[in-house]
């Protein structure tokens, strides 16, 4: 994919990068997570130049500000709208929410992109361990909130569609259900690359888990995750620098770029090829097998139970807190 005179290309005309043909999707309307910057912001864009109208979700205002103007550069009548969104808090999630019902009728497609990597313990204002909800819980509970506009914004010719970034790190997480938040462990035990595996594989299972019941509940609605390929993002600036200047030099030679990483995002947002699928895992716009984890059914579903637990927990108790 690439940018060429304000408009974005594919490779074949209006293509993905596996050549097939990408329909333009008028008058709908998409929330992309993280799309101030790196993929999400490549994201944003290639909605927009599509005709989709796009609510990006993020931490920082000003950051949303700036990637409005670079996307209006582009395209002056861009449909584009920033609402603040920090995933590490729950009441922050449902105000989020609360303003895209107020402002929005329908949401067409949900791309849960945000996410930190490699960052240091810290535990969030639920009290949970940052990649646990930032990468997962966050994003979980946002969907669940947006169900119900996602169910009625579907049709038979245009299922809503959710769109889950994970990682080919999943095939390296664990899931402990005994311990399943990553809470409280001694700071020598704790692994921040295996905080971040994990919350992909949570990703990956959950969304097989909400496919499930979709399909069961014959909703319009698909839930699908992703690779976005290994990508140059700001996401690395959390790497010790003993070894950031390797990555460094590895990232300028092999890493995709942005822009690049997009490709499978849009692809399947956009895509009609990809129309009423669900519970499919992509990488470089190709299904792919998961972990074997991911054919463990009773193991998701406990999982995908014990995790909405926590959100309901969290939230009854700042609901009492406030009475």
């Amino acid at each position: 994919m690439k940018v060429i005179g304000g408009e974005i290309t594919y490779p074949g005309d209006i293509t993905g990068s596996t050549g097939i043909k990408l329909h333009l999707r008028n008058g709908k309307l998409a929330v992309v997570t993280g799309g101030t910057s790196g993929i999400g912001f490549y994201v944003s864009l290639g909605l927009v130049s599509k005709n989709v109208h796009v609510v990006i979700g993020g931490r920082n205002i000003q950051e949303g500000k700036e990637a409005i103007e670079k996307i209006r550069q582009e395209y002056p009548n861009a449909k584009v709208d920033f609402l603040h969104l920090n995933l590490a808090s729950l009441k922050s999630v449902q105000d989020f929410v609360e303003n895209i019902k107020a402002r929005c009728s329908n949401v067409h497609i949900l791309v849960n992109n945000a996410g930190v990597m490699f960052a240091s313990y810290e535990e969030t204002a639920d009290s949970l361990e940052s990649h646990f909800q930032v990468n997962y819980l966050g994003h979980l509970y946002l969907t669940q909130s947006l169900m119900e506009i996602l169910k009625i914004s579907g049709t038979d010719e245009f299922y809503s569609r959710i769109i889950n970034v994970s990682s080919i790190v999943h095939n390296i997480g664990s899931l402990n259900l005994q311990n399943f938040e990553g809470r409280c462990l001694p700071w020598w035990e704790y692994s921040p690359h295996a905080a971040y595996a994990n919350s992909k594989l949570y990703i990956t299972l959950a969304s097989w888990c909400l496919s499930k019941q979709l399909k069961h509940e014959n909703g319009r609605v698909t839930v699908n995750a992703l690779h976005p390929g290994i990508v140059d993002t700001p996401l690395y600036r959390h790497v010790h620098w003993s070894i950031k200047w390797f990555l460094n030099c590895l990232a300028s030679y092999t890493y995709l770029t942005p822009l690049e990483g997009a490709d499978t995002v849009l692809y399947m947002a956009l895509s009609s090829n990809v129309e009423r699928e669900t519970g499919v895992y992509y990488d470089n716009c190709k299904q792919q097998k998961t972990c074997q984890l991911s054919y463990s059914d009773d193991v998701i579903k406990k999982m995908y139970n014990i995790s909405t637990d926590i959100i309901s927990s969290r939230v009854e108790c700042k609901k009492s807190f406030k009475k």
